[in-house]
């Protein structure tokens, strides 16, 4: 069981640096500025809502997995 929670532990890790490292707060989303992502939300704002929802579970996901990890090495 260790060895599995190992693996989901590092798939956690590459999801959060590729989530993390391609989201940038800067540049605002207008007209042709979007992405095909950002075409299945209705607005900007729903798709920063979703991502950063997204982010935090799977921060909390990363952080319970560290926990079982310790607990069963």
């Amino acid at each position: 069981i260790k060895v599995m929670l190992e693996n989901i532990w590092f798939a956690i890790i590459l999801i959060l640096v590729i989530i993390i490292l391609s989201t940038d707060p800067k540049t605002s989303i207008v007209g042709a500025q979007k992405n095909q992502i950002d075409m299945l939300f209705s607005s900007a704002s729903d798709s920063q809502t979703f991502f950063r929802r997204m982010t935090w579970a799977l921060v909390a996901t990363f952080y319970t997995t560290t926990l079982l990890i310790s607990y069963y090495g």
